[in-house]
């Protein structure tokens, strides 16, 4: 479990870097491209044409910031949960559940604050919006399982109820971002310029 939590995490701060590389990239691109529009205050047209480029060069990588720490979430848990179900589910039982009794969660908050950073924002996230600890309890008291067969009720569990399906990632987010980012400044001076 700890190389797919490494992959996830490595997943995680590819994506996180590279957003806010390519934002920084483009904002500046578009600063040095359109360095006429802010010097160009003195003129009627440029003022409206300095402030909209301005603010978009400016405003642009906060909103690249935001959705590269939301992207790369979204990859390192797909990472996670879709590739490697049957691992998660073993590292939550072994690590979560207490040894002597299945249906008791173990200390919790000890356990939790030993994992990585990266580990933590996936299981909280995970266990957001998955009961994962109630499932088990529900199962249990259905039927006395072994390790091995409650690890594999709780991976149908998971996948019956798709919840991860709604987390992949978009390919089209960076891509609807840069058309957006760099068509205000165009267009702007398009028709302000």
């Amino acid at each position: 479990m700890i190389e797919t939590l490494a992959k996830a995490g490595f997943a995680y701060i590819f994506r996180f870097v590279l957003f806010i590389l390519l934002g920084v990239v483009i904002n500046v691109g578009l600063a040095l491209i359109y360095f006429k529009n802010f010097t160009g205050f003195s003129e009627i047209h440029g003022v409206l044409l300095g402030s909209i480029s301005l603010i978009t060069v400016v405003g642009f990588p906060i909103i690249w910031f935001i959705l590269a720490k939301k992207t790369a979430l979204l990859v390192a848990i797909f990472k996670a949960v879709d590739e490697n179900k049957d691992d998660l589910v073993a590292y939550i039982i072994d690590t979560f559940l207490a040894e002597d009794n299945r249906s008791k969660i173990a200390d919790f908050d000890q356990k939790f604050s030993e994992q990585s950073r990266v580990t933590q924002i996936i299981l909280n996230f995970f266990f957001d919006r998955f009961d994962f600890f109630g499932d088990v309890q529900r199962l249990l008291s259905e039927q006395n399982y072994t390790d091995t067969e409650l690890k594999a009720k709780m991976v149908e569990e998971l996948e019956a109820k798709e919840i991860y399906e709604e987390w992949k990632p978009s390919f089209w987010t960076p891509i609807v971002l840069i058309i957006v980012n760099i068509g205000i400044v165009v267009l702007a001076t398009q028709f302000l310029g």
